[in-house]
C-alpha cells in the first residue's frame, strides 16, 4: 500500500472519529437541553441549501447527492437518536401508556418503510421512509419533552429566531450574490439561497404567522422593526412569483383574524376592511402582471399543467388502490410508457420530480389505506386544537397547519417528513397541536407577560 493511500485512510479515520465525537457531544448537550435538538432539526434544510449549488431542473437526475444532503441527513439521524434517548429518559419516570396518536404515527412510518418491498423505486422509498423513521424518533422525544407552556414558548421562539435569520440572510444575498439568488430556468423569479422560487415562497408563507404571533409581545420600537421585517418577507414573496403560497398566505391572514377576534361588530368590520384591502391589492397585482408572476402561454391563474398530472395520478391510483406504488416514489410513476414524455423532466419518470399534489402523492405511494391513516394523523390534532379557547398559541398552530394542508393541494408539501421545510414545520406543529390541549393552563394571577395574545374586546391578554 502506497504512502498516499495510507494518508488517505488515516485522514478518513480521523474525520470519522471527529464526527463521532461531535455527534456524541451534541447528543449529550441535547439531552440536557432539548431545545438544541429542536434548533438543529429546524436548521437542517439550511445545510442542504447552503452547501448545494444551484442545479438546472433538467440536470437534477444526473448529479450525485450533494455534501449538503449528507449533512442534512446526518442532522436528522442525530436528532432522531436524541429523541429516542429523551423518550426513554422521560418515559422511565412515567407509568402512562404511550398515546394512541404516537402509536398511529409510528405505525404509519413503519408502513411506509415496509412499502420498500413492493416499491417501483426501492432505493428512494427506503431512503425517504428511513429518514421519516428517524424524524419520528425526534417527534417522539419532542412530544414527551413538551410538558408545559413554558417549553412551548421556547419552541416557538426558536422557530421565530431561525425564520428571522433566514429572512435576513436571503435579503442580504439579494445584494451580495445576485448571480446565486435568481432562478436559472426562470430568471425573473427570486429564489434566494434556497433551491427553488416555490421553496422561497413556502418559506415566506411559514414566516407570516410567527411574525404576527410575536408582534403583540414587543415594545413599540420592536413592533416597528417587526413590521419592517414583514414588508421584507412580502417583497421577497412577490419576487419569488410563487402564486400558490401567496394565495395560501392571504387565506392564512383571514383565518388568523377569525380565530383571535371575538364575534362582534368591531371584529367583523375589521375583517371586512382587511378583505377589501387585500382584494384591492390582488386587483392591482392582476393588472400590473409583474415579471415574476408571468408564465409562458398562460395567465396568472393558470395551473401550468398540473391538471394533466392529476388526471394521470387518478388513473394510476385506480389501478393499485390498496398498496400503491411505494412511499415517496414521486414522479417515478411516469416511467410507465403510457405517460413518459421524452425531453420533459417532470414527465421523465424521475423519483425526484414532484406530483404537485400531496394528497394524490400519498395515495400513489401507499394506496387508500395509507392515505386514510395519514389524514387521521392530520385531522385528529387539528380538530382537537380547533376546539380550544382562542389564544395566540392556537392561532399560530392552526394557521400553520391550515397553510400546509392548502398548499398541499398544489405541491407535495407535507408528505415527506423532514425532507423539505414545509413538511418539517408542519409535523412539528402537528405534535404541538396534539399536545396543546393536554398542557396545563397557566395561572393567570401569577403569570408574567408572554408571547402570543388574544384580544378581549380591544385589550390583549397572554396566551
Amino acid at each position: 500500500m502506497s504512502f498516499l493511500e495510507n494518508c488517505g485512510i488515516l485522514t478518513l479515520t480521523l474525520l470519522s472519529f471527529a464526527t463521532l465525537v461531535i455527534a456524541a457531544f451534541i447528543i449529550f448537550c441535547s439531552l440536557r437541553r432539548y431545545e438544541l435538538a429542536i434548533a438543529l432539526i429546524l436548521l437542517s434544510p439550511w445545510a442542504h441549501w447552503l452547501f448545494t449549488p444551484p442545479v438546472h431542473e433538467s440536470d437534477i437526475e444526473s448529479i450525485a447527492p450533494s455534501f449538503g444532503s449528507y449533512i442534512r441527513i446526518a442532522i436528522v439521524a442525530i436528532v432522531g437518536t436524541i429523541g429516542v434517548f429523551q423518550f426513554l429518559k422521560l418515559r422511565s419516570g412515567s407509568r402512562n401508556e404511550i398515546p394512541f396518536y404516537l402509536l398511529l404515527l409510528g405505525g404509519f412510518v413503519l408502513y411506509a418503510l415496509l412499502s420498500t418491498v413492493y416499491s417501483i423505486d426501492k432505493q428512494y422509498t427506503f431512503v425517504r421512509s428511513s429518514e421519516f423513521v428517524l424524524f419520528f424518533f425526534f417527534l417522539l422525544g419532542f412530544y414527551y419533552w413538551l410538558k408545559d407552556r413554558t417549553r412551548l414558548e421556547k419552541t416557538l421562539n426558536i422557530y421565530f429566531m431561525i425564520m428571522t435569520c433566514g429572512i435576513i440572510i436571503n435579503i442580504i444575498a439579494l445584494v451580495l450574490f445576485p448571480s446565486r439568488v435568481w432562478s436559472w430556468i426562470m430568471p425573473d423569479r427570486f429564489q434566494g439561497i434556497l433551491e427553488h422560487p416555490n421553496t422561497l415562497g413556502a418559506f415566506c408563507m411559514l414566516s407570516y404567522p410567527v411574525l404576527m404571533w410575536k408582534y403583540y409581545s414587543l415594545s413599540p420600537i420592536g413592533k416597528v422593526l417587526l413590521l419592517f421585517l414583514f414588508c421584507i418577507v412580502l417583497f421577497m414573496h412577490m419576487l419569488s412569483g410563487s402564486r400558490s403560497s401567496l394565495v395560501t398566505s392571504i387565506l392564512g391572514f383571514f383565518l388568523w383574524y377569525l380565530i383571535i377576534n371575538r364575534a362582534n361588530l368591531y371584529s367583523l368590520a375589521k375583517i371586512l376592511s382587511l378583505a377589501l384591502i387585500i382584494l384591492f391589492g390582488v386587483v392591482l397585482l392582476l393588472q400590473s402582471r409583474p415579471a415574476s408572476l408571468r408564465r409562458e402561454a398562460a395567465d396568472i391563474t393558470n395551473l401550468t399543467g398540473r391538471t394533466e398530472f392529476w388526471q394521470g395520478c387518478i388513473q394510476l391510483v385506480k389501478e393499485r388502490p390498496i398498496t400503491g406504488y411505494g412511499y415517496g416514489v414521486g414522479g417515478k410513476i411516469w416511467s410507465d410508457p403510457r405517460f413518459y414524455k421524452a425531453g420533459q423532466f417532470l414527465w421523465s419518470g424521475s423519483a425526484r420530480a414532484s406530483l404537485h399534489n400531496g394528497y394524490l402523492s400519498m395515495a400513489i405511494g401507499l394506496g387508500f389505506a395509507g392515505l386514510l391513516i395519514w389524514l387521521s394523523l392530520i385531522l385528529i390534532p387539528a380538530w382537537q386544537v380547533m376546539r380550544l379557547e382562542p389564544c395566540g398559541h392556537k392561532a399560530l398552530i392552526v394557521v400553520i397547519l391550515f397553510q400546509g394542508m392548502v398548499l398541499n393541494c398544489f405541491e407535495t408539501s407535507i408528505v415527506s417528513g423532514s425532507q423539505i421545510i414545509t413538511s418539517l414545520v408542519f409535523w412539528l406543529f402537528l405534535v404541538m397541536a396534539q399536545k396543546l390541549p393536554l398542557l396545563p393552563s397557566p395561572d393567570r394571577a401569577n403569570e408574567l407577560p408572554a408571547v402570543g395574545f388574544v384580544p378581549t374586546r380591544r385589550r390583549y391578554h397572554a396566551a
